[in-house]
């Protein structure tokens, strides 16, 4: 397995987890009454402010003991960090996706507001059209990988 491949499995797991606690975190929320009354987008963007970091050091420390672990398991100290024409092509697939979804999530939140949602709504579409771009990002990146091409 590459080391770009590591990398691209590692971000998918975190960003699966990240999204997991958002919507266990958002549907405790609303349970509990969070999101009804004029603060609730102000409660929303106190709960998504910390995932940006909490999504960055995780990313981070999975990257560097996954690929410890893989050196260990493997028994390959040196990890090649040589980057080619073709990571080059696969890492603009990659943000091509995540380009692609977060602009359909922000159009969509566009419309489902002009159709009377509440910004509540608005801003949820925005937050997972831009995790499911970046989740299909990855994705793309990992089977282009696979693929060879």
């Amino acid at each position: 397995m590459a080391y770009q491949d590591r990398n691209t499995v590692i971000s998918i797991l975190v960003n699966l987890a990240i999204s997991a606690f958002v919507i266990h975190r958002l549907l405790d929320m609303n349970a509990a009454g969070l999101f009804d009354g004029p603060d609730a987008v102000n409660n929303w963007a106190r709960v998504v402010i910390w995932l940006i970091p909490l999504g960055i050091v995780c990313t981070i420390l999975g990257t560097i003991l996954f690929n410890i672990g893989y050196a260990i398991v493997t028994n390959q100290p040196k990890i090649s960090f040589v980057v080619d024409e073709r990571d080059r092509l696969f890492e603009r697939r990659g943000t091509l996706a995540i380009i692609t979804f977060a602009g359909i999530g922000f159009v969509s939140a566009v419309i489902a507001l002009a159709l009377d949602a509440s910004p509540l709504v608005g801003f949820n579409i925005i937050y997972f059209g831009m995790a499911f771009g970046a989740l299909t990002a990855d994705a793309v990146k990992f089977f282009s990988y696979r693929r060879g091409y």
